[in-house]
């Protein structure tokens, strides 16, 4: 077998061969990638079913990372030059820069197929022009950092010659950092985790030894505020995240479906009562998971609703929904979430409580929005909630006048905001497929008028 694989390997396309018979022979040629065989597809393009909802949640903003978004829009391309510069620091580290820079290029481009393999779609791009990509993205990933690695943690790390504040916009303003770390979770703004450590062992070589995979992810969760931890091999930036921020390894998959069946409010009717749980904050991203009830109360981490939680949240569902054999958590803790909230009601008592915690000026009437939307279009979920949404579902303290009030003043409010919310749609369609322009106002409005008159002219015939 591993002869077969190696002569896919090794074989050139030449222009006579049919294109659709390109992508077999990469996928073929890379499962004896030690590196890729268990991520091919790692970085596959969100459906369309997860990106309807919230297409911005998905797309660079700043920052392009890999071949997908590269060049869509001025705004990305801003940026190149600043990564040109970060290329170019990191080779002033190595005692040889043009070497260097040689050697790296003739191995980026010995993975070409490993790399077309990882993104699990057509790539527009040559052989030496995805290479090009790999190698300038790699360098500035990995100058990064280098130059946000805490005290201590990088050893023996080479100065860099030429180091002027005016060239390195990144870390000079304090406002551009964090819209580019939320450019680097985006699961179609990534490149494989194998091409920087394979740039760390070449350029330096006395830093990154045989400790190199873990360095390189001990910085990456650095950068991001993540605790290091010991991880398995992982796919690129987002997986590695994904991997040190779940706690439930090992659930077992199964169809997506809503099994939390009371919101916070019916919960509350119920005889239960929620309160926020004092996590940690030093590591905070890995107990937001960790929900329990013990004796009738419901023991919640705080959910923080800042102005980029929308887009990590959707970026680790669209992962899981994307590779096969991770954990479904995020998925999972979407989905409880979801069944939390009903209506605004629910979202008040939250929020009053502090299990959601607002950071940004944000309305009820978003949030309810983003709670009903999250989970759209997902397939696969984990056992991860699933006897803790079975508890809540059959807990049920006496019938009390209280409960009935509650209940009644809940399913009101509810009914209320489903007939605003069908009726702004209903106004939104109309405005947007009916009356794009005045001329169509009044064509409705004769419409409307002519209809009316007609419906009093056979009233009064019919009665006369």
């Amino acid at each position: 077998m591993d002869q077969t694989q190696n002569e896919f390997t090794q074989k050139e396309f030449t222009q006579k061969e049919f294109g659709w018979m390109q992508s077999i022979k990469v996928t073929l040629g890379s499962l004896n990638h030690r590196e890729v065989k268990s991520f091919i597809s790692s970085i596959a393009n969100v459906p369309s079913k997860l990106r309807k909802h919230n297409e911005k949640a998905y797309s660079p903003k700043r920052l392009t990372i890999g071949p997908i978004h590269r060049g869509t829009s001025s705004t990305l391309l801003a940026m190149e030059e600043h990564k040109w510069h970060y290329m170019l620091a990191l080779l002033q580290r190595t005692e040889t820069p043009v070497q260097s820079l040689d050697t790296c290029g003739r191995a980026i481009l010995s993975f070409d197929d490993a790399v077309r393999a990882s993104y699990g779609s057509y790539i527009k791009y040559d052989s030496h022009e995805l290479a090009k990509i790999m190698l300038l993205d790699g360098c500035f990933l990995l100058e990064l950092l280098l130059r946000c690695a805490p005290p201590g943690m990088v050893p023996r790390i080479p100065s860099e010659d030429n180091h002027h504040g005016s060239l390195h916009p990144i870390l000079g303003y304090h406002e551009m950092l964090p819209f580019v770390l939320t450019d680097l979770t985006l699961l179609e703004n990534q490149i494989p985790f194998f091409v920087l450590k394979t740039l760390a062992r070449i350029l330096l070589p006395n830093t990154f030894t045989n400790q190199v995979d873990r360095l390189v992810a001990n910085l990456t969760l650095s950068l991001f505020g993540y605790p290091s931890n010991p991880c398995p091999p992982v796919a690129h930036f987002l997986h590695l995240m994904h991997s040190s921020s779940i706690i439930n390894e090992g659930q077992q998959v199964k169809q997506a479906q809503q099994e939390l069946k009371n919101c916070a409010t019916r919960l509350r009717a119920s005889g239960i009562t929620l309160r926020a749980m004092e996590v940690d904050r030093d590591n905070v991203k890995r107990s937001s998971f960790d929900i329990k009830f013990v004796a009738g109360v419901l023991h919640i981490p705080p959910f923080h609703v800042e102005e980029t939680t929308e887009v990590y949240l959707r970026n680790f569902i669209a992962l899981e929904q994307s590779i096969i054999g991770i954990s479904k958590q995020f998925s999972s803790y979407a989905l409880f979430l979801r069944g939390l909230v009903c209506s605004s009601q629910d979202i008040e008592l939250l929020v009053s409580i502090g299990v959601i915690v607002k950071g940004m000026q944000i309305s009820n009437e978003n949030l309810l929005t983003f709670f009903g939307t999250i989970t759209k279009g997902v397939d696969e979920m984990d056992s991860s909630y699933s006897k803790l949404c079975e508890d809540l579902n059959t807990y049920s303290a006496e019938n009390t006048p209280k409960k009935f009030a509650i209940l009644v003043c809940h399913y009101c409010r509810h009914c209320g905001e489903c007939i605003r919310y069908y009726c702004k749609c209903s106004y939104r369609i109309l405005i947007r497929d009916h009356i794009p322009n005045v001329w169509k106002l009044i064509g409705v409005v004769a419409a409307v008028v002519l209809l009316v008159l007609t419906t009093m002219q056979t009233y009064y015939s019919a009665h006369s």
